[in-house]
């Protein structure tokens, strides 16, 4: 089984792809979005880390790895959308 991810925004660009399918059982998501980032790491623009990507799990549930380090299944359809935020 596998876990589907479909990247938005400059994630997408970073890691060089808009899908990537990770064959596992089971991940925390720090661990999803350090994988990626290991996927990206030839870009020197990488922005996107747990404090500041979105993962939307199933269409159902929405929070970053650095608040909640959800454990993501097999089956599990999950977007990871970057947000900014600043003064």
């Amino acid at each position: 089984m596998s876990i589907k991810v479909t990247c938005i925004g400059h994630i997408k660009t970073s890691v060089g792809r808009e899908t990537v399918v990770f064959e596992r059982e089971e991940m925390n998501a720090s661990e999803l979005i350090e994988a990626l980032r290991e996927m990206g790491a030839a870009d020197p623009n990488m922005g996107f880390t747990k404090f500041n990507t979105l993962l939307v799990v199933n269409g159902a549930s929405a929070f970053t790895a650095a608040a909640h380090d959800k454990k993501l299944q097999s089956g599990d359809d999950v977007f990871l959308l970057p947000f900014s935020h600043g003064g």
